[in-house]
């Protein structure tokens, strides 16, 4: 039976779900899972048709684009109301993307300098259209300033190949191996040197049999590679109770947290791909027998929820892979920056780390997911995947990372004072998403 889905447009390019189209024969082994209710940027449906639906009545909600006007609040609010699951889709819904820069000024400069001060107006009286408009909120928002938001598909736009393996989880079809038994019960420290009962958090007591690796035999914890079991170990409630108060845990063990998931609950590409607390219970409730996840032993969804929901609310992705993990470029290269160079400055060698040839690039406070796909081309990160850890002064934190770790000639303030443009150049894609920036002059 296939699942009602939705997609809504708010104030964007489009972008993102042309990067959906763009997977062409990918999106076979999904389209026959789907039955698409609202897409009116694709299929003629009317607005008081997604209106007229009842409340929950569509699975999946795609919300692209920022909050700018009035309408796009409403048709917001909307598909919450209608939709089970919310997915902000592309970087203008999860962060509020280049339109959020508009947030350093009041409401009504920004309008004045659209429709009245700008150099092309050819109108003699230039003023604010506003017969059958739908009126400006007064700042940019993301899309979880408003609504809840189930999970997060940041990029500008997403790859392909992320929007298909996101929505192939959330319908549930990724196989599952789901043994009866769980790790523990072939571990060898099960009798004797259990790592949780050292304190270190290991997902054996959770996670299907059938491995051959057995990292445990190393001293290495179990990360969730089978996915999960059909029953759980008995150790699994001390587990439980570990993942209760992940606030004490190492940052190390941050970084397993993303890994076990992306593991566990086989999505591919979690880097990019975000999800809320309350996925799996969401899952559960729709009833798909099909569907490994709706089947989870409670105290194993019990656990998966708790770290999702952890991993959202702090939104600490300190030690999460960031873009330098996947560029190709070298790091400690022959180069060093010895001054801030400008974009057309220069042409870049396409072997040495940009930063160290003397160019501002984000990939090292930038959340990995891109495969690095600018750099690949000789342009610099410019942070479109959100940042690793969400600080208000990300130019501080920039200049900090950047010193302490690549060949750098120039002091933190030197470098800081070249950079005209600090919001432009450090949040230009996450500002309205800095809830300590008031902005607005």
């Amino acid at each position: 039976m296939a699942v009602k889905v939705a997609f809504m447009q708010c104030s964007d390019c489009w972008g993102c779900h042309q990067s959906l189209l763009n997977a062409h024969l990918g999106l076979l082994p999904v389209l026959p899972a789907l039955d698409i209710v609202y897409w009116p940027a694709v299929v003629d449906f009317k607005h008081d048709s997604l209106k007229a639906r009842p409340d929950g009545d569509i699975l999946v909600g795609f919300v692209e684009g920022s909050l700018r006007t009035n309408e796009d609040v409403e048709n917001a609010k909307l598909m919450r109301a209608k939709c089970q699951l919310i997915i902000s889709f592309g970087s203008c819904s999860c962060y509020g993307n280049v339109h959020g820069l508009a947030n350093q000024w009041d409401i009504q400069k920004v309008i004045n300098r659209k429709f009245v001060e700008t150099e092309s107006i050819t109108n003699e009286s230039p003023h604010e259209p506003k017969e059958h408009m739908p009126g400006f909120t007064e700042k940019i928002m993301p899309l979880d300033e408003v609504i809840k938001v189930d999970a997060y598909i940041a990029g500008c736009p997403p790859k392909p190949e992320a929007i298909i393996s996101s929505v192939v989880f959330l319908l549930g079809q990724k196989p599952q191996p789901m043994n009866d038994l769980a790790f523990c019960n072939e571990c060898p420290l099960n009798t004797e040197g259990c790592l949780l009962d050292k304190g270190v958090m290991c997902f054996g007591p959770i996670t299907s049999s059938g491995c051959t690796l057995k990292c445990t035999s190393n001293g290495d914890p179990c990360v969730g590679c089978f996915g999960p079991s059909k029953t759980v170990a008995s150790r699994a409630e001390k587990l439980n109770g570990m993942v209760k108060n992940l606030s004490t845990i190492s940052t190390g063990n941050k970084k397993n947290l993303f890994e076990f998931l992306t593991l566990f609950l086989n999505v591919p590409l979690m880097a990019g791909f975000d999800l809320a607390g309350d996925v799996l219970k969401q899952i559960k409730k729709r009833g798909a027998p099909e569907s490994p996840l709706a089947n989870l032993p409670p105290t194993t969804e019990d656990i998966a929820s708790s770290i999702m929901a952890y991993l959202r609310d702090n939104r600490d992705f300190t030690e999460i892979s960031n873009v330098c993990d996947t560029c190709p470029r070298i790091i400690g290269s022959k180069s060093r920056m010895t001054k801030v160079k400008r974009d057309y400055e220069g042409l870049p060698n396409m072997d040495d780390c940009l930063i160290e040839q003397g160019y501002i690039c984000m990939g090292p406070v930038t959340k990995a997911g891109c495969g690095g796909l600018c750099l690949r081309v000789n342009a610099p990160c410019s942070g479109c995947y959100g940042q690793t850890e969400w600080v208000a002064d990300q130019a501080s934190r920039f200049a900090d990372v950047v010193i302490k770790g690549f060949n750098v000639d120039v002091s933190k303030e030197e470098l800081l004072s070249q950079v005209k443009d600090h919001l432009g150049t450090f949040q230009k894609f996450t500002l309205a998403s800095n809830r300590s920036y008031k902005g607005g002059e």
